[in-house]
């Protein structure tokens, strides 16, 4: 077995992924415009993704 940290990516892309669905979903409900609701996805997968280093940082503790 490798002593090495786990990177979590797996994690980090799934709390990204799940992120931009929901903002995709709201931002097209609300706006009922597919190129905005895109762009409003993939920002809010951006920050999603960012912000699961919590999300990692609790699961490796």
């Amino acid at each position: 077995m490798s002593s090495r940290e786990p990177s979590y990516r797996t994690l980090r892309l799934l709390c990204a992924n799940g992120a931009g669905m929901v903002g995709f979903l709201l931002a097209y409900a609300v706006g009922r415009g597919l190129a905005t609701a895109l762009v409003a996805g993939l920002l809010v997968a951006a920050i999603g993704y960012v912000a699961s280093s919590a999300v990692a940082e609790y699961a490796g503790a």
